[in-house]
């Protein structure tokens, strides 16, 4: 297996896992309390747009060629981070609630 494959299969895995807390955090949104649930909520939607955007890099990355995709994994990793780090920033405040 290349790897490009091997990265990419690796990172839609992670991004399944992502789906996986990001429904958590949704299922825990529904619990709380009317003004945390519009701080959840916008948390939760600057969670999307950041995962659409590693899609849409994860998607450039699938139809790049074998020569061309480590041009293309740095816009996809700046994306990943930023996502992660947008969904551990939510998960820690609303843990301390």
């Amino acid at each position: 297996m290349s790897k490009r494959k091997t990265y990419i299969e690796k990172m839609e895995k992670q991004i399944q896992q992502w789906d996986k807390e990001i429904n958590e955090l949704l299922a825990a949104a529904g619990k709380t309390r009317d003004k945390l649930k519009g701080e959840y909520k916008t948390s939760i939607d600057k969670i999307n747009r950041r995962k659409s955007e590693a899609l849409k890099h994860l998607t450039e990355l699938r139809e790049s060629g074998e020569d061309s995709w480590e041009d293309l994994k740095q816009g996809f990793e700046n994306s990943w981070k930023e996502l992660r780090s947008s969904i551990e920033r939510t998960k820690a405040r609303f843990n301390k609630v």
